[in-house]
């Protein structure tokens, strides 16, 4: 009887906290600028931006874990407006997270060639790196908690969010030193945050890519999760040429990467590999934006009890 009576309490408090979580209210701050950056190039400086989601109504100095959101896009498209990143944004905030969902900068359609998009992601990177150093600069305005602050990247953003942990001065690839524009990876960012130091507590990667694994080096142990489709065309989820074009640069997928960090620690990753699904698995259409719930729902568990674990 006292098991059966304790089944029926442990039901009754998954429930009520499930209905607790759909029922929490979220609270958006839209378009807060967080640093200034320019596209070599173009002399035009343009404002970074994001916007901040937190559960409604919280107060007082209770210090909150914070996700920095990366949307997808190919270097040329995405937007922290698109419904999968306001998806995110809601979604963690009822679970208790802040959530910063970022700008960063994007190059023209008309520039979509292999310099091109090493040069764009060594720049997203950098509007990565900023970011963090921002909330690490503001952590009282937003009660942050600088010790949990997390990564989450989606394909462009992850490749943006993996070199931004993993790239050093000396890794940098050879074509982003031929723009005198393109400082240090960490030297970008608002004035107040210039003095901060980059790091995170762990790092959610779907679908992402990395251009090579060798500058994954001992002393990086942030623990990171990575998801990709088994099918994915885009950016493999082993290894081969972006969007399976010979004239694009030869990337390194979830797999390999998994792989190169395993070697140097053998707990440091989680990989999760959905066999049979393409390139930005919870879309239903892939360029239509269209989320697939119970997909997105699979992918939001997975990186909520990795980061809730770390």
């Amino acid at each position: 009887m006292a098991k059966r009576f304790l089944f029926i309490f442990s039901a009754v408090a998954v429930f009520c906290a499930s209905v607790r979580a759909q029922d929490t209210k979220v609270s958006v701050k839209k378009g807060v600028p967080y640093c200034q950056a320019q596209i070599p190039g173009r002399e035009k400086v343009r404002e970074l931006c994001f916007d901040f989601y937190e559960p409604a109504g919280t107060c007082g100095d209770t210090l909150r874990p914070l996700v920095i959101t990366v949307f997808g896009g190919g270097f040329v498209l995405g937007s922290r407006d698109h419904e999968d990143m306001v998806h995110w944004g809601n979604s963690l905030a009822r679970k208790g997270f802040a959530i910063a969902s970022i700008d960063y900068r994007l190059i023209p359609v008309g520039k979509f060639a292999a310099k091109e998009l090493v040069r764009a992601g060594y720049m997203a990177a950098q509007d990565v790196s900023a970011a963090v150093r921002f909330f690490k600069a503001h952590a009282r305005e937003y009660r942050i908690d600088t010790n949990r602050i997390y990564l989450l990247g989606q394909s462009a953003g992850a490749v943006a969010a993996l070199h931004a942990l993993y790239l050093d001065e000396d890794e940098r690839p050879a074509v982003t030193f031929e723009s005198p524009e393109l400082s240090p990876l960490h030297s970008q960012g608002a004035p107040e945050s210039l003095s901060e130091t980059f790091g995170v507590a762990g790092a959610v990667l779907l679908w992402g890519c990395i251009f090579s694994p060798e500058i994954i080096d001992p002393e990086e142990n942030t623990p990171v999760c990575l998801i990709h489709g088994g099918r994915d065309k885009i950016l493999p989820v082993d290894s081969g040429y972006a969007f399976s074009q010979p004239k694009l640069p030869y990337v390194y997928g979830s797999k390999a990467i998994a792989g190169r960090i395993r070697q140097l620690h053998p707990d440091g990753c989680e990989l999760h590999v959905f066999d049979d699904e393409p390139h930005a698995l919870f879309f239903k259409f892939l360029y239509m934006f269209v989320l697939d719930k119970e997909k997105f729902d699979r992918c939001f568990q997975i990186a909520t009890d990795f980061m809730e674990r770390h």
